[in-house]
């Protein structure tokens, strides 16, 4: 799972934010150049399997470590294991039924 880390530009408003993925070599490099053009670290850094999935936790806003969180403990785990059960069960009825 690769780790995302973004940046936002300082004083503006809106969705003017870049991301690296911080696995590249030239992660260092890259980080100083928009650090250089005025962005700032914006999180914690984000763990996902492709890019449009670290932008969709970036764009939840606190959603995505309180999710982390809750898995992390006994309770949220078993909450999390029931909700996916249950989604999974509800894809395969759906495309049953579509079938």
């Amino acid at each position: 799972m690769a780790k995302y880390q973004f940046f936002k530009l300082k004083q503006t408003a809106g969705d003017e934010y870049r991301w690296l993925d911080m696995a590249q070599n030239t992660f260092l490099t890259h980080k100083e150049q928009l650090v250089g053009r005025g962005f700032e670290v914006i999180g914690d850094v984000i763990y996902a399997d492709t890019e449009q999935e670290a932008i969709a936790k970036f764009n939840s806003g606190m959603t995505y470590p309180l999710e982390e969180y809750n898995k992390s403990s006994p309770i949220g785990g078993l909450f999390y294991a029931v909700k996916g059960l249950a989604e999974s069960v509800s894809d395969r009825l759906t495309k049953k039924s579509q079938a």
